[in-house]
C-alpha cells in the first residue's frame, strides 16, 4: 500500500510541474506543441508514459521539456528532463534531430532507500510530417547518470 501510495504522490507532483510548464510555454511563445509518448527504458525493462511541450527557441532550435513514468516489477523510475533539440531537413517530409540536456531521475525501489540523480540526456529521432495536425515520431534516447539508462519511445506530437 505505502508503494502506491508513494508511486500515486510522485504521478501527481509530476503531473502538477508538466502542467505548469505547459501552462508557462503557452503564454510564453505562440509556436507550441505538445505530445505524448510510450515506450521503453531497457535497464529497468519497463514501459513507461510520458507527456511533452516542445517550444521553438529559434529556427531549428526547440526546447522540448518532459516527464516520463515507467513502472517496473521491482522499481518505479520517473523522469523530469529539460531537453534542447535541432531539427535537420525542415523542407522534407519529416523531421530529423538530435539534442541533449539535464536529467532528474528518481528511483523508487521498495526494499532499499530511494534515490535521486541528476543525469544527462543525449537523444536522436524521426517524426513524420502529416496532413492532420498529429505528427507519429520515433525517438531514442540514453541517459547518463549513477544508473545508465536508454529509452525507445513512440509518440504523437499534436
Amino acid at each position: 500500500m505505502h508503494r502506491i501510495r508513494a508511486s500515486l504522490k510522485r504521478w501527481v507532483v509530476g503531473s502538477g510541474v508538466l502542467a505548469i510548464a505547459l501552462a508557462a510555454s503557452t503564454y510564453a511563445l505562440s509556436d507550441t506543441t505538445y505530445g505524448v509518448r510510450t515506450g521503453v527504458y531497457t535497464d529497468a525493462s519497463a514501459g513507461f508514459l510520458g507527456g511533452e511541450v516542445v517550444q521553438s527557441i529559434a529556427p531549428s532550435w526547440y526546447f522540448n521539456p518532459n516527464l516520463e513514468v515507467a513502472a517496473a516489477g521491482d522499481r518505479d523510475v520517473v523522469t523530469l528532463n529539460g531537453d534542447f533539440h535541432y531539427d535537420f531537413f525542415q523542407d522534407r517530409p519529416y523531421w530529423v534531430w538530435a539534442g541533449g540536456g539535464p536529467a532528474v531521475i528518481h528511483r523508487n525501489m521498495p526494499n532499499e532507500s530511494d534515490e535521486t540523480n541528476i543525469g544527462a540526456n543525449f537523444l536522436g529521432g524521426i517524426g513524420w510530417k502529416t496532413s492532420s495536425k498529429v505528427h507519429p515520431y520515433l525517438q531514442g534516447k540514453v541517459t547518463l547518470s549513477e544508473t545508465d539508462e536508454a529509452v525507445l519511445a513512440f509518440g504523437l506530437r499534436f
